[in-house]
């Protein structure tokens, strides 16, 4: 038996995060990076509970080309400088016993670029489980991979959703246009909706443009909307989505699925029923995840949430390295870039890093605390 710790970050002068590796002895070390504290600690749990499972299961089975997986967990509490100061100290560990093979994360990617740069310059295959912002898009690093696409990507599904239930209903963008992610999506949505001649039913309102909440939501009423898609904050898209369902409990409050947290529903009361949310599917439906389904529930997991993108993003990983035949990181990108790859969503071939067969947004409704997938 052996542990292995690695050197504590500093950042600021404060202790960012001691990084433990199992006690297992291991002879090839990945690690997880995502938050276990603050807004955003339930995902990055729920991710994190994908890739244990995913390394447990290959271990148990005598580990992976003759290797055991040793996992390193990561709280990078989604902190910008945690998450470059975390890829910098994995860079320098580069001796047999400590160096780091796969990076899973990180779940918040606003230091995306720097960090996917100083992960490529280590030779440190990276896996993004989560989709991301294609300003961020980490173009030219081979050993990147953007496994669930961009996400940009939900305008198409929403504009989809939209026409099949809301057919010519006129729609609000309320977006904090402070937020590069969230203009970028708000900028998407106007593209999609111009796209199909429906840009007269779309209606941008930017958080900057008026004095206040009150203010802005009034604007949206006076306007004669009946659905909004909220991007913000979780306390902004709460206080939004209160302002407008007290206004009309018919109205139609769309929101990101990763905003709208705790607080939200705090703010919201039980006005918070009937929300969609916007998210990431729960790959359940899908008849090419029945395998994978089968053997989470087996490890009492429902694939709900972002432990399936955890697993698969292990599995992934596995399947790249039985392709190659090996752990280099050269030989993993040529394995990922060329042809097609096993994944547990399916077959599917990626250029530059980004999967051909992109997954789709899913649209879930909220009843009673829980999530139902109707899109």
């Amino acid at each position: 038996m052996r542990t292995y710790l690695l050197r504590q970050v500093i950042y600021t002068g404060l202790a960012a995060g001691l990084l433990i590796m199992s006690e297992a002895k291991a002879d090839v070390n990945i690690a997880v990076i995502a938050p276990q504290a603050g807004e955003s600690q339930a995902f990055g749990e729920e991710l994190i509970s994908g890739v244990k499972i995913a390394v447990e299961g290959i271990n148990a089975q005598g580990g992976l080309n003759g290797e055991k997986i040793n996992l390193i967990t990561v709280d990078d509490r989604c902190d910008d400088r945690l998450a470059v100061s975390t890829a910098q100290m994995m860079a320098v560990n580069t001796s047999q016993t400590d160096k780091i093979s796969m990076v899973i994360g990180p779940y918040c990617s606003n230091a995306f670029d720097e960090v996917a740069g100083i992960y490529a310059k280590a030779k440190i295959f990276q896996i993004m489980p989560t989709a991301l912002s294609s300003q961020s898009s980490g173009e030219g690093y081979q050993g990147l991979v953007k496994m669930a696409g961009y996400k940009d990507r939900q305008s198409v599904d929403f504009y989809n959703f939209y026409s099949r239930r809301y057919p010519d209903a006129r729609v609000a963008i309320v977006y904090d246009s402070n937020d590069r992610e969230i203009v970028e999506i708000a900028a998407s949505l106007q593209q999609e909706f111009k796209k199909h001649n429906k840009l007269d039913k779309l209606q941008a309102f930017s958080y900057t443009s008026y004095e206040d909440a009150d203010d802005l939501a009034e604007a949206v009423a006076e306007a004669g909307i009946r659905v909004a898609y909220i991007l913000g904050s979780p306390t902004q898209s709460a206080e939004m989505a209160k302002l407008l369902k007290s206004e009309d409990e018919r109205f139609a409050i769309f929101v990101s699925k990763y905003k709208a947290q705790e607080d939200y529903d705090e703010i919201m009361g039980d006005l918070a029923d009937d929300t969609y949310y916007v998210g990431l599917p729960s790959l359940k439906d899908s008849p090419d995840f029945a395998e994978t389904l089968v053997q989470l529930r087996l490890h009492g997991i429902e694939p709900e949430g972002l432990g399936v993108y955890g697993f698969s993003a292990v599995k992934l990983w596995e399947a790249l390295v039985k392709k190659a035949g090996s752990f280099d990181y050269a030989q993993l990108s040529s394995a990922l870039n060329n042809g097609s790859v096993e994944t547990v969503w399916g077959t599917t071939m990626f250029n530059n890093g980004t999967p051909e067969k992109a997954l789709n947004y899913g649209i879930f409704i909220r009843r009673g605390g829980q999530y139902t997938q109707v899109y």
